[in-house]
């Protein structure tokens, strides 16, 4: 009946057939036969239902649009989503919103290429210079000049970094010859980083030299210039033969034993410096043998008083006998 009625073309104002209100002549409510309740009643042509359904797609429709135009401008300029439209009826408002965050998540996608794009572009500029020119379309949006930017930045600090690893290494190996020649005409960045490897392989001569002498100072009493002809690495061979203090502790441990007159034994602690150990040992033993002699030289000359003064004493006996 209600595929009739819409066929026909009546509605609650134009009935001829009398379909509505019971054939009574009489309009009721514009529902062909008094559709049951269940039943929808927008398909029933020029009904409220329908004429209120109706709007309500054309606003779903108009809210979508404009949701969708403004989330993808909202999107791509990476402004905070929001998605409630404040004016409009209901469908409006939903259709607003389902619009706005379809065209958010569209230009959000569209700028995140985009921006890698840049970064990729701008890279690519700063393997090549050192001066930045940002394009005129990146130049307008904040994300997209930012991520050309760090990309350019991100190719300078590499080119940097690796001039600055290459003449750091080429100051090392000047260091490690002794020979002083940074470059010229170059920025303070690349002298500083030569110097600096130039520094590190003084350093470590200087180590190495020093150690030479601190170990030199277990075999030696008195110390000996090293045949170098370096007198810088003489210095420094001298610098660590005075800084050793651990031949000191041997020096006097041997003393100590030698003027005990106790036999020669090296403590395992001492054996690295024997060379040392036997000398003071040696020079302490003589001390001890110089003492007792001249204890048993005293004691001598004790006994030959005694001895005379006891003869003198029988003699003067003697004589007062007389």
């Amino acid at each position: 009946m209600v595929a009739y009625w819409n066929s026909k073309g009546y509605s609650a104002t134009y009935d001829p057939e009398n379909l509505d209100g019971w054939g009574n002549s009489q309009v009721d409510d514009g529902i062909p036969c008094e559709a049951p309740s269940g039943y929808d009643k927008t398909k029933i042509n020029n009904s409220p239902e329908q004429t209120q359904y109706k709007q309500d797609q054309q606003d779903l429709a108009s809210g979508e649009q404009l949701g969708y135009a403004q989330g993808l401008k909202d999107g791509y300029s990476e402004a905070i989503s929001n998605s409630v439209a404040t004016t409009g009826s209901d469908a409006f408002k939903q259709g607003y919103a389902s619009g706005y965050n379809k065209g958010y998540e569209e230009s959000k996608a569209k700028i995140e290429a985009d921006k890698t794009t840049a970064t990729n572009e701008g890279y690519a500029l700063g393997q090549k210079q050192d001066n930045i020119v940002i394009p005129a379309n990146y130049e307008s949006h904040p994300g997209l000049k930012k991520s050309f930017e760090d990309g350019f930045n991100k190719a300078v600090t590499e080119r940097v970094e690796a001039k600055k690893a290459e003449l750091n290494t080429q100051g090392y190996n000047d260091g490690k010859k002794d020979v002083h020649s940074p470059p010229t005409d170059v920025e303070e960045i690349y002298i500083q980083a030569y110097q600096e490897g130039y520094d590190k392989a003084q350093n470590e001569l200087k180590e190495e030299y020093q150690k030479q002498g601190y170990e030199a100072a277990f075999k030696s009493v008195t110390y000996k210039d090293p045949n170098l002809s370096n007198t810088k690495f003489v210095d420094w061979y001298k610098e660590g033969f005075e800084s050793n203090k651990e031949v000191i502790k041997i020096k006097e441990a041997a003393l100590t034993l030698g003027k005990n007159g106790d036999e020669l034994s090296i403590p395992s602690e001492y054996k690295i410096g024997e060379t040392i150990f036997k000398h003071y040992y040696e020079e302490g033993f003589k001390e001890y043998e110089e003492e007792r002699t001249d204890k048993m030289q005293v004691g001598a000359s004790v006994l030959f008083l005694i001895a005379a003064g006891w003869a003198g004493r029988r003699i003067y006996v003697k004589k007062m006998n007389r």
